[in-house]
């Protein structure tokens, strides 16, 4: 029983490393996923020029950066804040593409 508990403990210590091991990953693939979405928007938004779609993707920009820098504990909110901008600019594109004549 004496070395049973110190194996048990060094699983346990492995499973939460992988586990964090794990989650870092996913942050890191959401960033990409999140930079590629903002590039691919901003070529939309190329197509159709507004003064509406400039500054949002600017806003986008700037809260893509913050997203990076930030500590994982206080990334959910940017992130929430980032899929709303990026929400928006999908329809300020959608509008400026309609009113071009």
């Amino acid at each position: 029983m004496k070395r049973l508990t110190p194996v048990l403990a060094l699983l346990a210590l492995a499973s939460v490393t992988a586990n964090a091991a794990d989650h870092a990953h996913t942050d890191e693939a959401d960033l990409a996923a999140k930079t590629a979405h903002v590039e691919a928007l901003r070529a939309r938004a190329s197509l159709a020029p507004s003064v509406t779609t400039i500054t949002t993707l600017i806003e986008a920009d700037d809260l893509l950066r913050q997203l990076r820098q930030a500590p994982t504990a206080k990334r959910a909110p940017l992130r929430a804040q980032l899929e709303t901008t990026l929400g928006r600019l999908e329809l300020e594109i959608v509008a400026a593409s309609r009113a071009k004549p």
